[in-house]
């Protein structure tokens, strides 16, 4: 089998190869460095810079402020939809 037989055979649309693309290559390849070279450069760290406070131990709920908050509750609502919509296709 080619490799243009095999991409043909899962049948994915130009949406499908614009995710794909930027999973891998625009999200997968500058987390990846990150996570190698420079950890400041990752998602989570700029999560954390958000209220430019660092934290000594993130787990001490105490020390969130209300800003903090809100944004776990919105990212941990964001990755229950994501979860659910992805692996159970969930809200299709």
């Amino acid at each position: 089998m080619t490799l243009l037989e095999f991409v043909k055979h899962f049948r994915v649309t130009g949406a499908g190869w614009y995710w794909i693309v930027w999973f891998f290559g625009g999200f997968g390849i500058y987390e990846g460095w990150g996570l190698l070279f420079n950890t400041q450069d990752t998602l989570s760290w700029q999560f954390w810079g958000l209220e430019q406070i660092n934290f000594s131990d993130p787990t001490d709920f105490a020390d969130w402020t209300p800003v903090h908050w809100v944004i776990a509750v919105i990212l941990l609502v964001f990755v229950v939809w994501l979860g659910a919509h992805l692996i159970l296709g969930v809200w299709r």
